[in-house]
């Protein structure tokens, strides 16, 4: 009841804001320019403040503190974003396995991977393991904030995506970047969240890509919405297209980064109080229980987390949400027909996936609901198994760092891996 209120109170919010603005007034006019709330990164503020050292090292700072080997690649995809992937080395001598690639999900980075700790973080356990580990970062997030020519701090086309570019340019990119690298000709796949969605629309839209998958792992997949049970996403599908319209239109297409004030407060709250601060906005929005995620890493993961997207990739899923269908990003009639060749956006077969998957589930996610995932799974031609975590109060993020993530979760994807190479 507490969190209902809660939600209803920052909806509340949220229509006075419109209301000030006059969203209707608006109407499609798109803002040229793009309004920067950024704050300076400060270490030594940081460390003042008493925060937690893993909370501010990146990627490979990380890496390098529990003692294994990174590289950091750039790739660029066929519409000129600039992604930064990086790589954990092997801790094997030799490597004969195929190499694996772990995508993130929305607001999310690499970091998630690898934010639990040596003992937790999946990224380390599959280097342990003698895989060779891959960790792309989509466009838009603090590691791929860049493009061939435009800036996005300037221009708002930098923005103009969702998780329909995702997959389309950003994972192919990735893939075949690996691929060339290694001398391997497939790679496996690991997606979380968003990034499950992702894999959806590559090997869909892309289905060649299928032949280049040895294996996918899917944790907490997104497809069909029709029964989430988040409240808040779920109350703000209802006014996607005027949310949409009104960041665009007031500047603010990208949303909830890493350099914003927004990141900054609820980082410094998360280091004085994970537990009821971090943990009531985990459950506030994905059913997660408190406790089981310790305290330590959430206060660490949200220093990672609220990393950026476009007003777009919101939208998009309130689209899903609201049609109850899986779909690409509804651009409107005459969009649609500019863009598809159709009056509606058309949907992803997710019947052409045809390399092997294994999903993950938990019975207590809000995001990723059983009635959703049925869907999904009913509709893949060669699903190896539907894994649902016998733990009745798993939920969206305990995939990624829950603490007895090691022992239901992680085995059943390094035997799988195992199997298939």
């Amino acid at each position: 009841m507490e969190q209902v209120k809660q939600v209803n109170a920052l909806l509340r919010i949220f229509l006075i804001v419109l209301s000030v603005y006059d969203v209707g007034s608006l109407g499609g006019i798109r803002s040229k320019s793009l309004i920067s709330y950024s704050i300076p990164e400060s270490r030594q503020l940081k460390k003042a403040l008493g925060y937690h050292e893993d909370t501010y090292l990146n990627f490979t700072e990380l890496g390098s503190k529990h003692g294994y080997r990174t590289e950091q690649h750039t790739v660029v995809t066929k519409d000129g974003y600039i992604l930064t992937v990086f790589r954990i080395l092997s801790k094997c001598r030799t490597n004969a396995r195929y190499p694996v690639l772990l995508m993130h999900g929305l607001f999310d980075t690499s970091d998630v991977w690898i934010v639990a700790g040596k003992q937790a973080g999946i990224g380390y356990i599959l280097a342990e393991n003698c895989f060779d580990v891959w960790v792309p970062n989509h466009r838009g997030n603090r590691y791929s904030r860049r493009h061939v020519r435009l800036n996005p701090n300037k221009d708002v086309s930098f923005w103009n995506y969702s998780f329909d570019e995702h997959g389309n340019y950003d994972l192919p990119a990735a893939v075949d970047y690996i691929i060339a690298i290694t001398q391997r000709p497939k790679v496996n796949y690991i997606g979380h969240s968003q990034g499950t969605t992702d894999f959806f629309v590559m090997t869909t839209l892309r289905p060649e890509y299928n032949y280049k998958i040895q294996l996918s792992i899917l944790l907490a997949p997104v497809a069909w919405m029709s029964n989430i049970m988040s409240p808040i996403p779920k109350l703000l599908s209802y006014m996607t297209e005027q949310l949409k319209i009104f960041l665009d239109s007031a500047g603010y297409s990208e949303l909830l980064a890493q350099h914003q004030l927004t990141h900054f407060i609820v980082e410094y709250i998360c280091q004085i109080s994970a537990d009821a601060v971090c943990s009531s906005t985990l459950a506030a929005t994905t059913g997660y229980k408190f406790g089981t995620i310790p305290g330590k890493t959430l206060a660490v993961a949200f220093g990672h987390l609220l990393s950026g997207t476009s007003s777009k990739s919101i939208a998009h899923f309130g689209q899903l949400i609201q049609s109850r269908k899986f779909h690409r990003y509804n651009e409107g009639l005459r969009g649609n027909l500019l863009r598809y060749g159709t009056t509606e956006a058309p949907e992803y077969n997710v019947s052409l996936i045809t390399s092997p998957v294994v999903i993950i589930t938990g019975r207590n996610d809000w995001l990723s609901s059983l009635k959703d995932v049925a869907t999904l799974s009913s509709r893949l031609p060669n699903l190896l198994e539907n894994f649902l975590v016998p733990e009745p109060s798993w939920s969206h993020h305990n995939h990624v760092w829950g603490k007895d993530a090691p022992g239901y979760v992680f085995p059943k994807i390094v035997e799988y891996l195992r199997w298939f190479n």
